[in-house]
């Protein structure tokens, strides 16, 4: 099964070239089917353009949008992929190529479900990640349970792999922040969508050097505000695509 991953990115050109490669040498020995990664360029003002360039592969390619937005990335990305399995990751690989290729062979095990990175597995390792991140990722969680209503553990790993039929529902999301991943798991629980969590191997030092571009504090406040947009807006959303189904 032909998988597309897309990779949303911004200002990210000193880690780009290392995890396109790391990607494709990955797949190329321990995924059999095609692949193709698109990388989405979220109104970057860096050279990353330029370096995606330098890699002469046709399964590699880039889409530029001029406007921010993680899940206005995701949707431009999704709407370019050709993929029987359609996934989305982080550029900075802090779920690592291997648990990339676990999962889809549990997407591949699991047709029709969605298959979801969760640091909250039981089996799941998290080396070296600092406390005030642990505790901030749970408090979210009992946070976007009362407040949204998902049940999944981990509603924002970066890690996502659904097949094609699901990217009707995936484009039909509205949400561009961050917080994009909580709206759309809530979609698939409100229509019954099968979810599948898989414990990754976390890693958010892969790239020393490399700055988090999300604040505990500042974006701590975004996402109350973000749960409560997203609570507001499911009913509707649920009851156009079940309409649609």
């Amino acid at each position: 099964m032909k998988l597309s991953l897309v990779i949303p990115v911004f200002n990210e050109a000193p880690v780009i070239l290392p995890t396109l490669r790391l990607l494709a040498e990955n797949f190329e020995q321990q995924y059999s089917s095609d692949w193709e990664i698109i990388v989405v360029d979220n109104a970057s003002t860096d050279d990353i353009l330029a370096r995606v360039s330098q890699i002469d592969d046709a399964r590699i390619r880039v889409v530029h949008l001029d406007e921010k937005g993680k899940g206005r990335a995701l949707r431009a990305g999704f709407v370019q992929a050709s993929g029987d399995i359609v996934g989305f990751t982080d550029v900075d690989l802090s779920v690592p190529p291997e648990d990339i290729i676990s999962a889809l062979a549990c997407a591949e095990a699991h047709p029709g479900s969605v298959v979801l990175g969760s640091r909250n597995h039981p089996k799941s390792v998290m080396p070296g990640r600092e406390w005030w991140r642990t505790m901030s990722s749970h408090m979210f969680r009992l946070l976007a349970r009362y407040i949204v209503g998902v049940r999944a553990s981990d509603t924002q790993c970066p890690l996502k792999l659904m097949p094609d039929s699901v990217i009707n529902i995936f484009l039909s999301t509205k949400e561009n922040t961050w917080f994009f991943d909580l709206e759309f798991v809530a979609i698939l629980e409100g229509l019954n969508i099968p979810l599948v969590e898989v414990p990754v191997t976390w890693n958010e030092h892969r790239y020393p050097g490399r700055q988090s571009k999300l604040s505990t504090t500042r974006d701590g406040l975004r996402a109350v505000v973000a749960m409560f947009r997203i609570r507001h807006r499911i009913p509707s959303q649920l009851a156009v695509l079940r309409n649609i189904r």
